[in-house]
């Protein structure tokens, strides 16, 4: 008898120390470890630099390290499919821009950015140049839309298959040109093929074209966006050079799985904004990508972004054929 009650007594015990246990590991207050941003492209480019920027200045904010991984491929699908499918407890976040919404229409993916917990739109691009070699015969973008259209072999027009230089290619081809869209990865790989003359054309951020613009080797016809880039204002947009429709803005965005917690998400998100009212924040993305600061938070980013997926949407038709 007293053996089976002192077994009793023990089991009580066990469970009640596994319950509490269980119970301070649950209650711990979030972070408690480690938080990872997910960036769906190689190291170097805008996308990387704009989550460096955040992540080391998130670090003292959170007090956990915000540690940034890049899972790069198929169009910066594989990325945004990772965090999808991550746990939704506040520690995978996705740093990514139009590209998951291109991903979405062209089939790389099932999903757009419903299957998240919008955290902020946290940046926006300088502005991707229409560049060509500075050997090239062409000094406007009219010149090269002209010559597009009448090439034999068609003019190369470097895009990442999937992503948004695919829609920034495909949107010259609709404005008049005609273009034979290359694949060719991401902005270190297309740099690389203009400088040795193996394509004619390429879209990239401003601030991975600015050292080539500045030694002389390229030459910028004209900017894809909605506005000219004040810190570049001499480079016209492809609006006023009178071809509409070729504006692609890219803004960056923070992203958590869905069903995230609301409330980890907006701790997330109020500590993005102290690091985007930082001056030496503000100073970086400004010297080394000539970005403009920009914070949109919660449901006003979620419609924002919502708005550019329509959009991609609407021209699904042009981006299937290739």
């Amino acid at each position: 008898m007293k053996t089976k009650m002192f077994f009793l007594v023990l089991m009580f015990f066990g469970v009640s120390l596994m319950l509490y246990a269980g119970g301070q590991r649950g209650d711990r207050p979030w972070p408690s470890r480690p938080i990872q941003v997910v960036v769906a492209a190689n190291p170097g480019g805008d996308s990387d630099f704009n989550a460096r920027a955040y992540a080391r200045r998130l670090q003292p904010i959170l007090g956990q390290p915000v540690v940034v991984q890049n899972i790069a491929g198929a169009g910066m699908a594989l990325g945004s499919r990772h965090v999808r499918n991550a746990a939704p407890d506040g520690y995978t976040v996705l740093l990514h821009h139009v590209s998951l919404m291109v991903n979405y229409a062209v089939g790389a993916n099932d999903f757009g950015i419903e299957a998240f917990e919008i955290a902020a739109i946290v940046g926006r691009n300088g502005g991707s140049l229409v560049t060509v070699n500075s050997r090239s015969p062409w000094h406007t973008l009219g010149d090269l839309m002209a010559a597009s259209q009448t090439a034999n072999p068609q003019l190369t027009f470097a895009a990442n298959v999937g992503a948004s230089t695919f829609v920034m290619a495909t949107n010259f081809n609709r404005a008049g040109g005609n273009f034979n869209l290359v694949d060719l990865g991401d902005a270190s790989e297309r740099i690389g093929q203009l400088m040795g003359g193996h394509v004619d054309v390429i879209p990239n951020a401003i601030g991975t074209i600015l050292p080539f613009l500045e030694s002389g080797d390229f030459r910028a016809l004209a900017i894809i966006d909605t506005e000219r880039n004040p810190f570049a204002s001499h480079i016209p947009t492809g609006i006023e050079l009178g071809f509409p429709g070729t504006a692609v803005p890219i803004y960056y965005f923070m992203a958590f799985p869905g069903g995230t917690p609301r409330e980890i998400v907006e701790r997330f998100t109020d500590a993005l904004e102290q690091v985007f009212q930082m001056q030496d924040y503000r100073d970086e993305i400004r010297d080394a990508f000539m970005q403009r600061p920009v914070f949109v938070r919660g449901e006003a980013a979620r419609q924002q972004l919502a708005a550019q997926q329509a959009e991609i949407l609407a021209i699904r038709e042009d981006l299937l054929v290739r």
